[in-house]
């Protein structure tokens, strides 16, 4: 344990922009606990797994109710407060909210995804496509018009409002225009680079194409997915999954790149559908097993998972990205579902288990009470001092994911 506080008192001290966060939380008592709390490593209680996930849908709530527009607020951050309304993560926190309403019975959710819908609609550019960044901005990105027809088709399904489907079209149509001619999009893309993480906008075409049947939504998606494929290592790695050319990847983002291949291979005949299963099942069973072999003895639990992994599948941070974590649960339960393999759900429940630890339930700063930080402890590098809406947004689905399993094993 002393090991373990001086390790992070060092990692603490020796990051710059440390010293003026640390000084603000000065006057911020509710910051500076949770600064205290990561350096020596104490844990907040657990709760009920149905209390973890109403304190993350209340934070969810909030970061939509302070930006007054229907969009949910980027993140809280120890510098700035709550952020401007991030249009890709408001997008799927759509999907998010109309899960609770049906597990809740509650139809405000149902509201408020509509609200978070219409935004998006209202803000869509003439093209189609979606904007980047945070805030309104004027430039379109592939991955963040993906995510928000993921959003778009969810409440299609839902309400048979067709508007959200027409926008879902119109945003399908631009991706169709742009990708290149070998099944990659590196135009209009984050870093302005290719991404193997862009699967998730081939299942993004995929989910028009189910309420369309149009094929050509499917024939793009595929050869995306196809070229995805082509970087797949013979240790199961994918190249292309990190954010920046050269990276060594977060977890969030290889999981990105593995979910996105997992819920698009159900479309496909069964020769490519298998083909995309067992890669993504490879690359689990190498996440998994580094996870759970991360123990000072054999009955101990893991310890927390490294953010990130490089191409030999060795830990490379000093820090856990709990998004990525969250995302890897689900991975690990939607395996499970497949093939009835008890480890990937055992280790699934683990890891929410430890995510549960470091979210505070009781804070009276309603930015940080229910909400999950990007990294754990709260300096790592992956948005540091910050609580990002995606990171409660996956750990709910997480948690609403396993309930469901559970549920059918208990059955």
């Amino acid at each position: 344990m002393r090991k373990l506080r001086l390790s992070g008192l060092v990692d603490f001290i020796f990051r710059k922009t440390n010293i003026k966060i640390f000084v603000k939380s000065l006057f911020h008592p509710s910051l500076l606990r949770v600064i205290l709390r990561d350096l020596f490593r104490i844990k907040y209680n657990r709760y009920s797994d149905r209390d973890h996930l109403a304190g993350a849908m209340e934070w969810l709530c909030m970061s939509q109710d302070i930006t007054g527009c229907g969009g949910c607020s980027a993140t809280y951050s120890f510098e700035r407060g709550w952020t401007l309304p991030y249009p890709e993560t408001t997008g799927y926190i759509i999907s998010t909210f109309l899960k609770y309403s049906t597990l809740t019975g509650e139809s405000t959710y149902i509201e408020r995804a509509r609200q978070m819908g219409d935004w998006e609609i209202d803000i869509q550019l003439p093209s189609g496509a979606v904007r980047g960044g945070s805030g309104i901005n004027d430039y379109p990105i592939v991955f963040n018009t993906g995510m928000v027809i993921l959003g778009w088709t969810d409440l299609f399904e839902f309400t048979k409002d067709a508007r959200y489907l027409d926008a879902a079209i119109r945003a399908a149509d631009w991706l169709c225009s742009v990708i290149d001619p070998d099944g990659k999009w590196s135009r209009f893309t984050y870093n302005e680079i290719p991404h193997a993480y862009h699967s998730r906008v081939a299942w993004s075409l995929l989910e028009v194409y189910k309420h369309t049947a149009n094929t050509v939504y499917k024939d793009v998606a595929r050869k995306n997915l196809i070229w995805v494929l082509s970087l797949v290592q013979r240790n199961g790695w994918i190249e292309e999954m990190g954010f920046y050319k050269g990276e060594i990847p977060l977890t969030h983002t290889i999981v990105y790149t593995l979910r996105g291949l997992l819920e698009s291979s159900g479309y496909f005949e069964e020769g490519m559908r298998l083909k995309i299963f067992e890669v993504v099942v490879k690359a689990s069973e190498k996440l998994m097993l580094k996870y759970e072999l991360n123990k000072r003895h054999p009955n101990a639990t893991p310890g927390y998972f490294p953010g990130r992994i490089n191409n030999k599948w060795q830990p490379m941070a000093n820090f856990t990205c709990l998004t990525g974590n969250a995302q890897l649960a689900i991975v690990w339960i939607r395996i499970y579902e497949q093939n009835q393999d008890a480890r990937f759900l055992n280790s699934a429940i683990k890891m929410l288990d430890q995510i549960k630890e470091v979210q505070d339930l009781n804070s009276k700063n309603n930015g940080l009470k229910g909400g999950i930080r990007g990294s754990y402890p709260i300096w790592g590098n992956y948005m540091p001092y910050s609580y990002p809406n995606w990171a409660a947004k996956f750990f709910a689905d997480a948690l609403m994911l396993q309930e469901e399993v559970m549920n059918k094993l208990e059955r």
